[in-house]
């Protein structure tokens, strides 16, 4: 399990997608336009794509230049006009993308308790921010507001709100709809600490105009005009009116209120238990912007849920869904070998790019005993066979985890590599009390044995997990495995109804220590401090972090908060990789890199296309077995490649 990201605008995050539906061959529209091929070239120069296109077309006419009216002309703001496209401006509008879920979302809000990375996907789709970040260069873009300024002493901050922005219903955005979003954020009733912690840093926003807003934090941070300006979806106003956080979590937990996105959900569009819909809008304001050049392609992208992942390829390959996420490497290595593959109408890639690795393993409740015991957790990673698993289960395509922060700046390097010990393991229980051992033989202490139990909700996990199950039983220790819904699974640890959990969090671009290792956050319920960490010298850094504008200065904090942490063994660490993996029909167009610089496979719903080329050529393929398609290369490395002229650039060698 993933959770709490934004997509395209933010750093990102990813998710296992399933999907499904009743068709012998892979349906390429499914009722919806048909996309067609661009009449002559296509020019890649980025100028020829206005970031304003008839700007200022939608103003206010009541409302003046200085207020932010038609007319503005940024003098004393800062905007940016010099980015390069983010999608490619070849694709084609038209056809349906197929994906779906391990399980029914337990909602469809983004704030509030119970949510995952879908709804960070989805919200994305649905929602925008004031501002984007370009995921190549991680510039400032923008969104829902055309400029901004930021005061001297980075405390205050305004924006002026591109007059031609519209919701869904046709109303237009204002200053007001961003100031009632920042209200719902620190709306205690909403029940989300993490986002109370961040937003309650600024003062009450003020409209200054109908297009410009004001907000002041409260402390200096390099952090707070990222979050408020790339974190803070904005809503509007006119349907938030009346409702508290409360309200809001009761009301819209199975409907969404109107988006400024290229997407909507409709209540139709939901089949509660069975898929959702999400349409693309024929009026999106956005549309023709610079940065949605390419962008948004499908009309409709389908999500139905299938809930055991062995089926959910069997549909893939029968042409029920449109792209499978291969999160196995045995199936990698040994399974995608077959008949299609090899002609061509499959296509496999592990896609290389700087997709934060983030954490992945068994997180401990150390609110519980015996977890609340260092020597336990370590006594226990220390039974946890990874290098075995990896080889023999993972074809070795995988690395040890011995860091929050893997594959970053951030990585210490000095962290303990726990290895397979039993011996030590058993030295370690009976430092903390279990060495005694009843008639089966089991480790008790104060005749109690030592059961532990691992809550998962993917089926596949469970080899891995009797691996670990033997290893303990021979020292005495029994392990008890529960299976459970994902909607369930994600109630359980928003309580901290648990004592492992196989679970995973994505890493960011730009790291934000406090809302997963603040000792503020350990004993709040639904915030992404998951074990209950709590360390002063961890507090003091997670400080002195926030405060720090200087890059090398923040490194510098965060490889000594990963030592505290990672040595603290809060967690079971298990392994990462470089790489993506995905199998897919070949009817799709792409971006160079497949995904963007430090995208997931989340990137897909908002930049493949079908390709009216590809498209029919499959059809044809599938009923002539003669045909051959191509494999094509297995892996791409594009952004890996990208890195190195991007280095070569900066630090020329000279001669």
């Amino acid at each position: 399990m993933k959770r709490h990201a934004n997509v395209f605008w933010a750093v990102t995050l990813a998710l296992a997608f399933t999907a499904g539906c009743s068709s012998p061959v892979p349906d390429t529209n499914s009722g919806s336009s048909a996309p067609t091929a661009s009449s002559g070239p296509v020019s890649a120069n980025k100028d020829d794509y206005p970031v304003f296109p008839d700007a200022d077309a939608g103003a206010d006419s009541s409302v003046s230049v200085d207020q932010g009216g038609k007319g503005f002309t940024g003098e004393g703001w800062e905007t940016n006009t010099q980015y390069d496209l983010i999608g490619d401006p070849r694709a084609v509008k038209g056809g349906v993308y197929r994906e779906g879920l391990l399980d029914f979302p337990t909602t469809l809000r983004y704030y509030g308790p119970n949510v995952t990375a879908w709804n960070a996907m989805v919200q994305s789709m649905v929602y925008e921010t004031l501002l984007g970040l370009h995921p190549t260069t991680y510039e400032y873009i923008p969104g829902l507001a055309s400029h901004w300024q930021i005061s001297e002493d980075k405390k205050t901050f305004r924006f002026r709100i591109d007059p031609n922005a519209r919701w869904s219903d046709g109303q237009p955005v204002t200053a007001e709809d961003v100031v009632a979003s920042w209200k719902l954020t620190v709306d205690t009733t909403l029940q989300d600490p993490s986002r109370l912690v961040t937003f309650s840093k600024f003062e009450l926003p003020v409209a200054e105009s109908k297009y410009i807003v004001s907000v002041k934090a409260k402390t200096e941070s390099w952090q707070n005009f990222l979050n408020f300006s790339n974190a803070l979806f904005i809503y509007p106003a006119h349907g938030l009116k009346g409702i508290n956080g409360d309200a809001y979590i009761k009301q819209y937990n199975d409907k969404m209120l109107p988006g400024t996105g290229a997407y909507m959900i409709s209540q139709q569009d939901v089949d509660k238990g069975k898929s959702i819909k999400v349409r693309r809008r024929n009026d999106y304001w956005a549309a023709k912007y610079r940065r949605n050049v390419g962008a948004n392609n499908f009309d409709e992208v389908q999500q139905i849920v299938v809930r055991d992942r062995n089926l959910e390829f069997e549909m893939f390959k029968k042409g029920d869904l449109d792209a499978y996420n291969v999160n196995r490497a045995q199936m990698w290595i040994e399974e995608l070998n077959y008949d299609n593959i090899k002609r061509g109408l499959n296509q496999k890639r592990k896609i290389f790019n700087h997709n934060p690795n983030g954490v992945a393993g068994l997180a401990f409740n150390t609110r519980r005993e015996p977890y609340n015991d260092i020597r336990v957790r370590k006594a226990l990673r220390h039974l946890f066979n990874r290098e075995l698993m990896i080889e023999k289960l993972m074809f070795n395509e995988y690395v040890p985890l011995d860091s929050f922060y893997a594959g970053s700046v951030y990585e210490n390097p000095n962290n303990e590599k726990i290895k397979y010990d039993p011996q030590a393991a058993v030295k370690l229980l009976a430092d903390a009390g279990w060495k005694d051992r009843d008639s089966a033989g089991r480790l008790v202490k104060n005749g109690r044995p030592l059961n532990i139990e691992i809550l998962y909700y993917d089926k596949v996990s469970e080899r891995f997990f009797t691996v670990f199950q033997e290893d303990l039983r021979k020292v005495g220790v029994t392990l008890n495995l529960r299976l459970v819904t994902w909607e369930t699974m994600i109630k359980l640890l928003d309580e901290r109804t648990f004592d492992l959990v196989s679970v995973g969090y994505t890493g960011t671009t730009f790291p934000d220590p406090e809302a997963q290792l603040s000792s503020k956050m350990a004993d709040e319920k639904n915030t992404n401090n998951l074990t209950g960490f709590k360390n002063k010298r961890a507090d003091e850094i997670i400080e002195l972090y926030n405060k720090e504008f200087n890059i090398e200065e923040r490194v510098k904090l965060l490889l000594e908060l990963d030592g505290i942490v990672t040595n603290d063994h809060q967690w079971i660490l298990e392994w990462t990789a470089p790489y993506q993996r995905v199998v897919y029909w070949n009817k799709f167009g792409q971006p160079k890199g497949i995904l963007t610089r430090v995208g997931d496979l989340r990137d897909v719903p908002s930049l493949w296309w079908i390709d009216p080329d590809r498209a029919p050529k499959l059809q044809e393929a599938l009923r002539d077995s003669s045909i051959q398609l191509g494999e094509g290369s297995s892996e791409d490395r594009y952004w890996l490649d990208f890195a190195k002229v991007e280095e070569q650039e900066k630090n020329p060698v000279t001669q």
